[in-house]
């Protein structure tokens, strides 16, 4: 392994790799809907976007001489994959395929969560402790972005697709509900204008 590959880009190689696998999710709870056009569209996603990294340790797929260039497009191919399928759903589904859609987003984020607390590597009493879980998790730009611009930093791979932006930050939104449901009941994931909490559900 490479000694310039270091836990943090194991880290956000793990975020990415979530997203290909809510992806994954999605692709399974719209196939009852959508049937085999589901797949297809999956398929044609993935002519335009490339398909998910495999299965593999970091060390055996990133480029050792631009990693950060690397984990960069892995980034914006992931998003902008996952936002292309979204619209294609939409667009070919119909209205249906909104709700179904929320409520994948909804329960991928409420699994996450409560892995995150099964794992026992948070203390998940507090927002803090929460929003700490929350950011090992959500895949929300590379580390040297600036703040938490929770769908500001999305945005341009969402753009680049044409899907409808204020669908994917709902789903992402509901996503984050989710996460925080799941990692601890008592707490809830509120967005009121530009601000985006974790408050206590007391």
């Amino acid at each position: 392994m490479s000694a310039f590959i270091g836990p943090i880009h194991y880290w956000l190689y793990n975020k990415i790799r979530l997203v290909n696998d809510r992806q994954d999710f999605l692709a399974e709870k719209v196939a009852a809907m959508c049937g085999e056009t589901a797949e297809e569209l999956r398929e044609q996603v993935a002519q335009s976007y490339g398909r998910p990294l495999p299965d593999q340790d970091l060390a055996e797929l990133i480029e050792h001489d631009n990693i950060h260039g690397w984990l960069q497009r892995q980034i914006n191919l992931a998003e902008s994959r996952e936002a292309a399928f979204i619209k294609e759903l939409l667009d070919t589904c119909g209205g249906a395929a909104d709700d179904l859609i929320e409520k994948a987003y909804a329960e991928h984020g409420q699994q996450t969560g409560a892995a995150a607390a099964q794992s026992g590597r948070y203390t998940l009493d507090s927002a803090a402790g929460i929003l700490k879980a929350l950011n090992d998790y959500f895949l929300n730009g590379m580390p040297c972005d600036a703040g938490d611009c929770v769908m500001a930093i999305h945005a341009p791979n969402w753009r680049r697709t044409g899907v409808d932006e204020a669908a994917m930050a709902k789903y992402y939104e509901t996503w984050l509900r989710g996460f925080v449901q799941g990692a601890n009941p008592a707490f809830r994931y509120q967005v009121a204008g530009d601000a985006h909490q974790i408050m206590s559900a007391l």
